[in-house]
Formats: structure tokens, sequence, C-alpha cells
């Protein structure tokens, strides 16, 4: 697994933040748009998986975690005073329990060596009530199979949606209490 998280971490240091913003921009900004349509403004984000930093904008307080230095310094550039970055793994986050209002990750479950503990991490870090959403791409997970990785003892997942301009399933989730 550490071999896989290394090859992954290499290969988006290797494409570089330039080439990350070009060749990811327009969708990731359509999927913000999304998820900000159908969610309220919690106080504290997680964006994990945070690339270059793109949905830090859109953010009050958030923290931005992701696994790629490179990308990192791009993100830095686009963090205001309330937010912070962190170089971590999705899944073994780096935070105490019941600390976020919310996490959001976008396309990042399918890049995982177990995909499974991305839900579960994010529920951990994630305050009892809070929101979770996570998307994935179409072409790795049909509709029931990523609802069946999502859903488990510490999420409920609330709704599913996509629309013909993006790659992924969103997938709205709860954190039981």
């Amino acid at each position: 697994m550490k071999d896989q998280k290394y090859t992954i971490m290499e290969r988006y240091d290797e494409l570089g933040s330039s080439l990350y913003d070009l060749r990811y921009t327009d969708e990731q900004l359509e999927k913000y748009s999304l998820i900000l349509h159908e969610t309220d403004y919690p106080s504290l984000v997680l964006d994990n998986g945070c690339g270059t930093g793109l949905l830090l904008p859109f953010l009050d307080n958030a923290v931005g975690l992701d696994l790629s230095s490179v990308l990192l310094r791009k993100a830095r550039e686009r963090c205001s005073e309330n937010q912070y970055l962190v170089q971590g793994d999705s899944e073994n986050l780096p935070f105490r329990d019941s600390l976020f209002d919310a996490v959001i990750s976008v396309t990042v479950i399918q890049n995982l060596p177990s995909p499974e503990l991305l839900p579960a991490e994010s529920a951990r870090v994630a305050k009892p009530d809070s929101t979770i959403i996570i998307s994935s791409l179409k072409r790795v997970y049909n509709r029931e199979k990523i609802m069946r990785l999502i859903e488990n003892d510490e999420l409920c997942i609330d709704k599913i949606f996509t629309t013909e301009k993006i790659n992924d399933w969103i997938t709205l989730s709860t954190r039981k209490q």
C-alpha cells in the first residue's frame, strides 16, 4: 500500500500545479458549484484531497489536505488567513475525532489503495450530524458500488447526484450520532 501511495504522490508531483489546474479546473469548479448549491456553508471544512486549492476561495474556514507537496505549494497561493494546509494521507487523516463541521473529498477515493478507509476516516473526523461529501469517477464506480462503499456504520447517504457536465457521482452523507 505504501508503494501505491508513493506512486500516486509522485504522479501528481510530476504533473505539477500548472498542468493540474489546466487539466482539472473547469470540471472541478463545476463539481464545487453543485456541491456548494446542495449544502450550507459550515464553519470548519476539511477539503480532503485539496490539490491546488481550487475549492478554498469558496470556503471561509477550511483545512486543505493533500498528499502532494507540489500541489500544496500552489494551494498556499489560494489560502486566506482562516485556511490551513496539511500534507497528509486521506486513509489516515492526521486530525482528532469530531473536529470538522463538514468533510469534502472530490475525486480522491478512486486513487486510494483501500478506498473504504476514506468514508470511515471522514466520519471519524467529522462532528455528529455533519455533512460528508465524497465524489468518485463514474468510470471507476457505478452508482450502486459507490453507495455500498460509502454507506457504513457511521455514514448515511442522503443523496447521490451528477450532471452530464461532470464525470463523477457526488454523494452527500450525514455522519450518524
